[in-house]
């Protein structure tokens, strides 16, 4: 598990609402707190998409970022900033996949239950934390390890400036 803290919040913010930069994660759960407090499930609600939506979902599980963020932006926009904000994304079952044939982990991911990237925004501070879940109980953590890796380049890559 790593903590890492946004330098620069309004970029990060544009990037996590506005732009496509986290699209392809899933949203496991959010809230937001205005005015009341919002909270979104992300669990793909199975009885309400066809068969065929379905299996073209990046996940089994959750809903993707891109179909959560237009509502989450639409609570936020305005003059004023949240009180509060978290969101829980959850790796989509390729991001997962790709970690583990990247790195040459001896994974099988079934017994992985997700890899979590936690987003915080309280009191003007905007913290991530990596997070893993697995079903069975293991010392190793090389799979930690790639995560935080993964997050940390993606990070990089999405011009996302950040301090450990």
């Amino acid at each position: 598990m790593v903590s890492l803290t946004v330098k620069d919040i309004k970029q990060f913010m544009n990037k996590l609402l506005i732009s496509d930069t986290f699209d392809g994660f899933c949203v496991s759960e959010a809230d937001i707190a205005t005015g009341c407090t919002y909270s979104v499930n992300g669990r793909i609600n199975t009885a309400f998409f066809t068969s065929e939506e379905l299996a073209s979902m990046p996940s089994s599980v959750y809903m993707t970022w891109k179909s959560i963020r237009p509502f989450a932006f639409s609570i936020i926009k305005g003059s004023r900033v949240p009180e509060f904000l978290k969101i829980t994304f959850a790796m989509p079952d390729n991001i997962v996949s790709e970690i583990i044939e990247n790195n040459n982990l001896d994974f099988d991911s079934e017994t992985i239950n997700g890899l979590f990237l936690n987003i915080k925004y309280s009191n003007d501070t905007v913290t991530m934390t990596t997070a893993s879940s697995l079903s069975i109980f293991t010392l190793d953590h090389s799979l930690d390890e790639a995560f935080e890796k993964y997050i940390t380049s993606f990070l990089l890559e999405s011009d996302i400036s950040y301090e450990e």
